[in-house]
């Protein structure tokens, strides 16, 4: 069996992925295999995730993933710490009869949080509001990004164009937007680059200025996997609208979807990883959506309508997270508190996928909270007292400080289980070996490489620029695009209606 250098840790979520990788390393190149990266991510030892295995999968099934995920926590002893399941929200996760998610909580033989990934949530709903506008993409690559790429460094960006916007609450909204962004960009832990650009150029379509002022950076990639590059194009598009030449409904269209982004889904987002603000966070940003629909009905119904199958933080099971959160007042919280201490413990919970709740713009986190709810203090093995007592009592008692230790630190994103797959990739390549001749319990952490003499501080950067380059290649072999790339539309002026419907 496996074995842990550190104390694993008591309380873990498991995460899990699944890539198909085309083989550029073996005797037979071109060939596939569907590759799953299996982690558990828990404090102390590995809040930020332990990669456990990247197994090679007959296929991507929702059976295929929970087995090998299984296999893969027995093999490591782990599967009596598992008490959360993070994972994207696709059919194959997150079926309600042969997802991997039930499958696994199944064979743990006990109820765990469905944690589906946040930002994939999000990622789904960016994507139904620009389809929504410009029309399914059928290409590996957005043409509109690309033109855009292509034209970027003909453009003067001395003059971007801003929102104008009348109506009131959207105007609160915009204040509200304005000063969370400039707190998380002057924070002693900004955000990664990818994000601080969004959060930068978000403030800048709103008419603020960021905190180390106006920088634009060269447009990057263009792949529809690259969920974020929507955002990124969205905004410098609208910003430079009137240089493109669009056409007056583009402008109106891409004017309409930066409201939604500048607004609505940039501070998402950038909240996204606080698993003890999500329910809150979502549950407004539905009543939000309710009352835009007032200005725009399209783009609010598009959204709300990919919410009714996403609303994983609303449910039962985990709404109790908001006690330890940052959204709500002492009145919310003893209103939830007083709700779960009245409401009965049932003799067992219900497995399986959560049932999501009917929410209305009337509709209180309080609401939403029944027997389901006790599965935290359960999980936990925590005492109801504190319940009752006033809110700014509650860090005086040890159940509370062990609950609040849970919620801050379990994981509501993904992200790990791609990072680890791409580390996992890297080593397997310089290794000179490839994924369809990998073992299926990898362990990353017995993997050293031999120590190297001294470089100069030159050659280290030299050093570094070829191996970037070349792990840039290999990637770019080993993924699958969804299409041939000789069938991106070619770049020329009627590119416009070449993403339309």
């Amino acid at each position: 069996m496996a074995a842990f250098s550190e104390d694993p840790p008591k309380y873990a979520a498991l995460h899990w992925d699944g890539k198909m990788l085309r083989d550029v390393l073996g005797s037979d190149p071109g060939t596939t295999s569907e590759t799953l990266a299996v982690l558990v991510s828990g404090p102390p030892a590995y809040p930020e995730g332990k990669l456990l295995g990247v197994p090679v999968i007959d296929s991507s099934t929702g059976t295929a993933q929970a087995e090998a995920s299984m296999d893969l926590l027995e093999a490591w002893g782990l599967t009596g710490v598992i008490t959360a399941l993070v994972f994207d929200t696709t059919a194959s996760n997150s079926g309600v009869h042969r997802g991997a998610a039930k499958l696994l909580e199944q064979q743990l033989d006990r109820k765990v949080f469905y944690l589906a990934c946040r930002h994939h949530i999000l990622e789904v709903l960016v994507g139904a509001v620009w389809e929504n506008l410009f029309g399914k993409v059928k290409s590996p690559e957005n043409p509109w990004f690309k033109h855009f790429k292509d034209v970027w460094t003909d453009l003067t960006t001395d003059n971007p164009t801003t929102l104008s916007i009348r109506q009131k609450w959207l105007n609160k909204k915009k204040k509200e937007c304005k000063e969370i962004l400039q707190e998380i960009l002057r924070s002693e832990k900004p955000p990664r680059a990818d994000y601080r650009e969004m959060a930068e150029l978000t403030l800048i379509v709103l008419g603020d200025t960021p905190p180390r002022g106006i920088h634009w950076s060269r447009p990057g990639a263009i792949h529809q996997a690259r969920w974020i590059a929507r955002n990124l194009y969205s905004m410098k598009m609208f910003m430079f609208a009137e240089q493109l030449e669009y056409d007056e409904e583009t402008v109106v269209k891409l004017e309409r979807l930066n409201l939604f982004l500048g607004l609505f889904y940039t501070p998402m987002w950038m909240s996204s990883t606080l698993a003890a603000d999500a329910p809150a966070n979502d549950l407004q940003f539905m009543k939000d959506m309710m009352k835009f629909k007032r200005t725009d009905p399209e783009i609010a119904q598009a959204v709300l309508q990919k919410l009714e199958n996403h609303k994983w933080y609303l449910t039962q099971e985990v709404v109790p997270f908001a006690l330890f959160g940052s959204r709500l007042s002492d009145k919310e919280k003893q209103d939830i508190a007083a709700k779960l201490h009245a409401t009965e413990k049932p003799d067992s919970f219900r497995r399986g996928k959560p049932m999501f709740p009917q929410v209305t713009a009337k509709t209180t986190l309080a609401d939403l909270v029944g027997p389901e709810s006790h599965l935290l203090l359960d999980t936990l093995g925590i005492e109801y007292d504190w319940l009752l007592q006033p809110v700014a009592t509650w860090p005086r008692s040890d159940d509370y400080s062990k609950a609040l230790e849970y919620v801050s630190n379990v994981k509501v994103v993904n992200d790990i289980a791609e990072r680890c797959r791409k580390t996992w990739l890297l080593s397997t390549w310089l290794g000179g070996r490839h994924p369809g001749k990998q073992t299926s319990l990898l362990r990353p952490s017995a993997q050293r490489f031999p120590p190297q003499p001294p470089q100069p501080q030159e050659e280290k950067a030299e050093s570094a620029k070829v191996v970037v380059g070349e792990v840039i290649v290999f990637w770019d072999k080993a993924r699958i695009p969804t299409q041939r790339q000789d069938k991106i539309l070619p770049k020329s002026r009627p590119f416009m209606n070449a993403g339309r419907a």
